[in-house]
């Protein structure tokens, strides 16, 4: 089942960050006030530029909560099976990062810069696919497409399909393993506050 939905969120990742791709290539300057206006929501939401930290630890701490309210929120959306929006979302705006450097940065997006945008969204969508998975032994909602547009079909009128197991034994089944992928993330989160601040 992660399989599954790790396959539907990257696709979905994927086929968002391509088209903005070809959106900044056709309509740039549009593809900017969209990002500026994206941008002014992320500042409102308590996002700070690197110049406004006193330190660079003070900076890796915020980058780290930072990435962990994104974990945390995204985990939240996909145990409500809405993980293939929001990964639609992740990739229009790492897309538009990457692809408007030129115009952002005054160059094209550095090396680091790539890969700081690949850890990020790797955690994101390996955190989406496995609330994902333990939401469909819970709903019972399989991770295909006729399946899960038949969910959003009765999503019009309640929010979740009736549950066919209890959180708890879910949860139960996969202790061992949740605790080996929370490891696996912590590392992550660590490497890409880590990397963001001294690794450039």
């Amino acid at each position: 089942m992660f399989l599954k939905w790790l396959a539907i969120n990257g696709l979905c990742f994927a086929g968002a960050f391509f088209v903005v791709f070809l959106l900044v290539g056709l309509f740039p300057d549009a593809m900017l006030k969209f990002l500026g206006g994206w941008a002014s929501l992320i500042e409102l939401a308590g996002a700070k530029k690197a110049a406004q930290f006193s330190s660079d630890f003070e900076l890796f701490l915020h980058i780290l909560i930072r990435n962990s309210i994104s974990i945390g929120i995204t985990t939240i959306i996909a145990l409500l099976l809405q993980s293939p929006i929001l990964m639609l979302a992740y990739g229009a705006f790492y897309s538009l990062i990457a692809f408007l450097a030129p115009l952002t940065l005054g160059e094209a997006l550095p090396l680091g810069g790539w890969i700081t945008i690949a850890d990020e969204s790797l955690f994101l969508i390996l955190c989406a696919s496995l609330a994902s998975a333990l939401a469909t032994e819970v709903f019972g909602v399989k991770p295909e497409w006729r399946d899960y547009l038949g969910y959003w079909k009765q999503g019009w009128k309640r929010l979740l399909p009736p549950k066919k197991d209890s959180w708890r034994n879910v949860l139960g089944r996969h202790r061992r393993a949740l605790a080996f992928f929370a490891l696996i993330i912590l590392v992550m989160l660590l490497f890409g506050a880590w990397f963001e601040v001294w690794g450039y």
